[in-house]
């Protein structure tokens, strides 16, 4: 049975209202509003996963990712922007424990950006490595204190061309305004660049050990939950966010179309939008139940025996891509039934519509990359580098 800390999930169900009320505002701004990140860090939603010992709840994968999907129902970006600051947490504990203490030692309500991708370069000093490159899709970034960076540069022990990740903070950022986009509007996703700022090595892992679960900081938490392989649940935290939009939608269109009629006759005595609504409940339903299984598998596999099988985690993959599939076909058949009360552009519906196809784009939970993967290891193949 799936547990969850049910305060935390409250703490952000009570923030739906206020977020659904802010979602206009953050679209036409292109990012989060400062109000927001405010109620973010008074309530403690971000830190479910956060260790205790730096302010932390220190829960499970299942409380981050209820939290997250309640946020969703309120308004997408905002609930995506949490959604990357809660889960870099899992990023900032497999760094030295003192790159830990510089992110969270005074301040434990730091948030971190991300831009992964191996967009950047690294050349090796005796003081650390210096590291420039530009990078895209940093939701967030006008809020974040720490940036998470992926560049390549020679493995130190082999010399062969290997991804690696760093932390610098925000300040060192130059923050380009490129988020014209269609939705996920107001995550502010835009692009950032470094120029030869010089990392320390203890704020640089290689993206393997990341993957793996076997970066340095992990030695330094006795929960092995900090293990979780980076490609199991991660992704999920952001597939909450689309399951999350198609119940907010689902709810949005319950409302407008309990009230519709045309000609006289109620919408809603309709057979057909009957079984719209039926078939598209379920599938969401459905959505949230894969979500929420693969967090408890996690928890209870990292926790109780320390690993996750291959055969396992690319099912992870599978239902992590498969939830967000299931979520745009239930939107997309509402859609379809909303009329033109669908397309105004000062209604919900279709801001919810737009985000849930939006934030499926996302390469980590598109089902091209996450079901081939699970057909490759299911068929006895290799699932490939990157992708387990």
């Amino acid at each position: 049975m799936v547990r969850v800390y049910q305060e935390i999930v409250d703490e952000a169900m009570a923030l739906k209202p206020l977020l659904r009320e802010r979602a206009r505002d953050a679209e036409i701004a292109r990012k989060m509003p400062k109000e927001t990140v405010q109620d973010y860090i008074n309530s403690g939603v971000l830190k479910s996963l956060q260790p205790k010992k730096y302010g932390g709840h220190q829960a499970d994968w299942e409380t981050m990712l209820s939290v997250i999907m309640a946020l969703a129902q309120g308004d997408a970006s905002q609930a995506w922007v949490a959604a990357v600051y809660s889960v870099h947490v899992l990023d900032v504990t497999m760094y030295p424990e003192q790159a830990q203490q510089e992110v969270w030692g005074k301040n434990p309500d730091q948030l971190v950006v991300s831009g992964v991708a191996p967009s950047g370069k690294g050349d090796r000093t005796d003081d650390g490595v210096i590291v420039s490159g530009r990078w895209g899709f940093v939701s967030g970034v006008a809020h974040g204190n720490w940036a998470e960076l992926g560049f390549m540069m020679p493995h130190e022990k082999t010399g062969e061309l290997t991804h690696h990740l760093c932390l610098v903070p925000a300040e060192c950022l130059d923050i380009e305004d490129t988020w014209h986009v269609m939705g996920i509007v107001g995550s502010g996703s835009c692009h950032v660049s470094v120029k030869d700022v010089l990392v320390p090595h203890h704020r640089i892992i290689t993206r393997t050990e990341q993957r793996q679960g076997t970066a340095p900081g992990t030695t330094s938490h006795e929960d092995k939950i900090y293990q979780t392989p980076y490609l199991t649940v991660p992704p999920s935290v952001l597939a909450s966010v689309v399951v999350g939009a198609a119940e907010g939608a689902l709810e949005e269109y319950l409302e407008f179309t309990k009230t519709r009629s045309q000609r006289n006759t109620a919408v809603a005595e309709r057979e057909s939008m009957q079984l719209r609504v039926a078939e598209s409940s379920a599938e969401i339903d459905l959505a949230r139940v894969l979500l929420l299984r693969i967090a408890e598998e996690a928890s209870v596999g990292m926790r109780e025996f320390g690993h996750l099988s291959v055969e396992r985690r690319a099912r992870m993959r599978r239902d992590t891509a498969y939830a967000c599939t299931l979520s745009k076909r239930a939107v997309e058949r509402l859609f379809e039934a909303s009329g033109a009360h669908g397309l105004y552009l000062n209604e919900t519906f279709q801001r919810q519509y737009r985000d849930v196809k939006a934030a499926s784009n996302h390469i980590a939970i598109g089902w091209d990359r996450c079901g081939g993967t699970y057909g490759r290891v299911a068929l006895g193949l290799e699932p490939g580098p990157d992708e387990i």
